[in-house]
């Protein structure tokens, strides 16, 4: 690609879709399909970029479980990254990402995350980071000095939905280990100001063994999203699985009372965005939302 970087909107689009595209072929275990159809718009003023919009909503993401292992000699080590020649920063003004829904498997999850006054940075490197897309000499990426953006989030899906999220994810992997997954029974229910209580029923079958098991769990999420563990229960009505079950006492308690703070993980990575009033609702939808900054 020779021509000048951003250059104008349209260009900027065609970036966005190249890079969409490339996100598809490169996706690993998880199949995207549908991002060809991604509505994406942008509007540029110079190095800034007055909105940046992407439409997912009819994207579709699949587990390829049963996708064949990478051959040896594919599985190479990436090739250096090619030297960045010119940098130049801008701000993305308005960002919004929305799917209504997107699916996982055939689940359908409705997403809105939108970010105001972004720095981000224009890069033009020596040559195409892939080759034969002209397009990969140029990238878009967040300046390391995220100070001023902010933004919201907010993803939804039916309650009624989740049993079917969740068969789709588990029966793949439980069936790697032998275990088939029969019936799933889920209730989620607020409990308390800042929790939710989760309970599972599950029928199992492994070679001749056939049972059941129940799972409980209450989570906490505090509006500075910390999210802990509070009380985990497991049991089962066949005696040989509440015997197998004593065994993993150790890892429950291990587990109850454990706290997982979003902000710490985020930081890892260098960043000093944090997430606030993080909430959580139940009913006939389960969302999550919040605000960060």
């Amino acid at each position: 690609m020779t021509t000048a970087w951003p250059g104008d909107s349209a260009t900027v689009v065609r970036w966005v879709r190249s890079t969409l595209r490339r996100a598809a072929q490169d996706s690993g275990e998880v199949e995207l399909k549908g991002l060809d159809d991604i509505e994406v718009a942008a509007s540029l003023s110079g190095h800034d970029l007055d909105h940046l919009t992407l439409d997912a909503t009819r994207t579709r993401l699949a587990f390829g479980w049963n996708s064949p292992p990478v051959p040896s000699e594919a599985a190479e080590a990436d090739p250096p990254e090619p030297e960045i020649i010119t940098r130049a920063p801008g701000i993305l003004k308005n960002f919004r990402f929305t799917a209504r829904p997107l699916r996982i498997e055939q689940s359908p999850l409705n997403i809105d995350v939108q970010a105001f006054d972004m720095p981000i940075v224009w890069l033009t490197a020596a040559e195409p980071a892939v080759p034969g897309v002209p397009e990969s000499i140029h990238s878009l990426v967040p300046d390391d000095d995220q100070n001023g953006m902010r933004g919201t989030f907010h993803a939804s899906i039916a309650t009624k939905d989740l049993v079917p999220l969740i068969t789709s994810v588990a029966r793949p992997m439980l069936r790697e280990g032998g275990v088939h997954l029969g019936r799933l029974r889920l209730e989620i229910a607020r409990d308390g100001a800042d929790g939710i209580r989760a309970t599972a029923y599950a029928g199992l079958r492994w070679k001749l063994l056939m049972a059941s098991a129940r799972a409980e769990a209450r989570i906490e999420v505090t509006r500075d999203a910390v999210i802990t563990i509070r009380d985990l229960a497991l049991g089962s009505r066949n005696p040989l699985v509440k015997f197998a079950l004593l065994f993993a006492r150790t890892h429950v308690r291990a587990v109850v009372g454990r706290s997982f703070d979003v902000n710490e993980m985020i930081a890892e990575d260098g960043t000093t965005t944090r997430v606030h009033d993080a909430r959580i609702g139940t009913g006939e939808q389960l969302s999550v939302e919040g605000r960060f900054g």
